[in-house]
Formats: structure tokens, sequence, C-alpha cells
């Protein structure tokens, strides 16, 4: 099933979020990076995922 997902860094720090974008490897194959972007403050971002898709969102180290 494909499922539409809005994902947000509601923050109003200057702090940076990472989301990447992964597609499930096949056949015992490492999984793929299909995307990466940062998400600055108050921004929002609509993706799509489904059964062989997920994402993965984590906090950028500050400098």
């Amino acid at each position: 099933m494909t499922k539409r997902i809005r994902v947000e860094n509601a923050d109003t720090s200057d702090h940076k979020v990472v989301v990447q974008i992964w597609d499930k490897g096949i056949d015992s194959a490492p999984d793929n990076l299909v995307e990466e972007f940062e998400l600055y403050q108050v921004q929002l971002k609509e993706l799509t995922i489904w059964d062989s898709r997920y994402i993965v969102i984590k906090e950028v180290p500050k400098a």
C-alpha cells in the first residue's frame, strides 16, 4: 500500500534535520539510498512510501 507522509521540522532553532529515503534491497542486496535532504526550521515536505521504501530522519550535528 502506498502512503503519503508529511515531514516537518517544526523547531525554530538553527538545528537542521536530515531526511533520507531508502529502498529495501532485493534478494539480500543492501538497501539503496534514493534521496537525502535537509529540513530547515519550520519547513514541510511531502513524501511517499510503500512496502519496500522507508524514511530515516535524524538531526544534523552542529559543527
